[in-house]
């Protein structure tokens, strides 16, 4: 089962996520901040992360930077998202896709069958 690690500090993003993409077919772990995420991508196996760019902690370009820096986990899909008026460019941090927050459950969805595919049945 293809598993997709959610990084957020809101937990109703994490949990709508949670439902669509389970719903889909996927596994889903959550992270309340970037240094929980870490740590998670640390003990599992994840194939895409979702992550907010601004958490308290450690935020969502530390993430990036960390998941990129590492040989280990510098092919994982990642998507930031955020609430900022200030879009970030396509990948001017390194990232694989960006949305803006609130987003459509389906633009989540065509994102992640693009970077990771459809999930396994």
């Amino acid at each position: 089962m293809k598993t997709i690690l959610v990084i957020d500090d809101e937990m109703a993003i994490g949990e709508v996520i949670d439902i669509a993409m389970t719903d889909e077919g996927y596994r889903v772990l959550h992270a309340a901040d970037g240094r929980e995420g870490l740590r998670t991508l640390d003990a599992e196996t994840v194939d895409l992360v979702i992550t907010d760019l601004m958490m308290p902690i450690v935020d969502g370009r530390e993430v990036l930077r960390a998941i990129r820096g590492d040989a280990r986990k510098s092919k994982i899909p990642v998507i930031l998202m955020s609430a900022a008026r200030e879009i970030v460019a396509a990948d001017s941090l390194g990232e694989d896709a960006f949305l803006q927050k609130p987003f459509n459950l389906k633009e989540l969805s065509a994102q992640i069958h693009r970077l990771i595919g459809r999930p396994e049945t």
